[in-house]
């Protein structure tokens, strides 16, 4: 049997979960040989001393800890798990997850290069029931949770079929990873996973989920925290409220980055590789800076008579952090000492000037005015103009509405955005191997 990197991130307030998975990976491996690499990111419950006593169970165990004031982030830390990995396939287990019986081997069967496996949720009834997922209540609290009434019905429901959904946990050969630049650091909270999944599939990577490999995930708790679901807990809606504006952030910045929101359909039987074209605004009389950044997000660059906009965006952009900071508990001061372990969005890359368009060298460009543009056009046309660049099949000048467009090149150019860098990390800041 080929051993696997199992990989585990863990932050604050997460100790039952990760020894409930532990009991798991336990119970259910059927070698313990594996490499089970964690990744501490903050801790407040003595995580780090427990998980000392488990390296008698698991010889190959190996602990990540951050000594940092702020916390990598899961976007951060998964790309240094994989880095950090000994095996050539590496899986990715959240920390509020339970595997089912003989998980290695399942995945060992199905898993090769070129293939993103997904194993199959079973979780509580706290979203919406979908068909990707099985829906059964083992309860919320790790401390009560029944581990060999779930591995019998784990046992019970496993099946051959496979299906193409996308979500952890997930299996794939390291390279597989390695070779897109893993996870994006641009987004900090949410869409990460949406965006490496357009670069994966790019790269020639197929999805897979397999039906025989389950495991229960008690759903959002590092994200939104253990008790996120609890309507009588304040400060678990409040952290809430906080991650939904962290999400809109995140939502602008794919947008920024592919166009419009895309996941779900990436997978779909006979889905075709995303595309994008590069497009350039034109855009004239601004003077409201929140309508003009509802606008400016669907461009690759963005053209304006007032350069005073780029400094007044970058403030824009700089500004979408605070949320995720709050969440972490980053103070602006220690932000702006390790803001550059992160990739960012920077104004005068996206916004320049307009005496310095060049129409002949752009592949299309967009020309309207902000003050005559209302916001229905931004569900109604903005959301699906990558689509409707790839399905006309002429070049030359176009309007609608108050849009004026001129297609010069008809080029995807989604081949140069699969492979991302992220900025190295200095050598002081780098975790710690235990």
């Amino acid at each position: 049997m080929k051993n696997i990197s199992f990989c585990i991130n863990t932050a604050v307030n997460e100790i039952n979960h990760v020894k409930l998975l532990f009991r798991s990976l336990e119970k259910n491996l059927s070698s313990k040989k594996h490499e089970i690499i964690v990744f501490i990111d903050s801790d407040n419950q003595g995580t780090f001393e427990w998980l000392l006593t488990q390296k008698e169970t698991f010889p190959n165990l190996k602990i990540l800890k951050n000594n940092l004031p702020i916390c990598y982030g899961y976007s951060r830390n998964i790309n240094e798990m994989f880095e950090q990995a000994s095996n050539d396939i590496v899986s990715y287990l959240q920390s509020d997850m339970v595997i089912c019986k003989d998980y290695d081997k399942i995945v060992l069967k199905h898993v090769k290069p070129g293939i993103f496996l997904c194993a199959t949720r079973v979780e509580p009834p706290l979203h919406p029931i979908g068909p990707e997922k099985f829906t059964h209540d083992f309860g919320l609290d790790p401390t009560k949770f029944d581990l060999d009434a779930f591995t019998e019905f784990a046992e019970q429901n496993k099946s051959d079929k496979q299906t193409g959904d996308f979500f952890a946990p997930f299996t794939l050969y390291r390279k597989d990873w390695i070779d897109v630049g893993g996870h994006n650091t641009l987004f900090r909270r949410s869409r990460e996973d949406s965006d490496v999944l357009i670069r994966l599939v790019l790269n020639n990577v197929k999805v897979v989920q397999t039906w025989e490999a389950l495991a229960y995930h008690f759903t959002c708790t590092s994200s939104r925290g253990p008790a996120w679901f609890d309507k009588e807990n304040t400060e678990a809606q409040q952290r809430l409220k906080v991650q939904q504006e962290a999400d809109r952030w995140e939502l602008c910045r794919f947008t920024i980055t592919w166009g419009a929101f895309k996941h779900g359909d990436l997978t779909e039987e006979g889905y075709e590789k995303s595309k994008y074209y590069n497009i350039a605004a034109n855009i004239k009389n601004v003077k409201d800076m929140n309508k003009f950044y509802n606008f400016e997000m669907f461009f690759n660059e963005v053209y304006v008579e007032d350069k005073n906009i780029i400094n007044e965006m970058q403030n824009i952009y700089d500004y979408q952090h605070k949320a995720a900071n709050h969440l972490l508990n980053i103070t602006d001061e220690a932000w702006e000492e390790y803001k550059y372990m992160y990739n960012k969005l920077k104004a005068s890359d996206r916004i320049k000037s307009l005496s310095d368009l060049d129409e002949s060298k752009k592949d299309i460009i967009i020309e309207f005015d902000l003050e005559t543009v209302d916001h229905q056009y931004i569900n109604s046309f903005l959301i699906h103009l990558q689509q409707i660049i790839d399905e006309t099949e002429e070049v030359g000048e176009f309007e609608y509405g108050p849009f004026k467009f001129k297609i010069n090149n008809k080029i995807d150019r989604s081949d140069s955005k699969k492979i991302i860098t992220n900025p190295k990390i200095k050598k002081e800041h780098l975790y710690t191997t235990h």
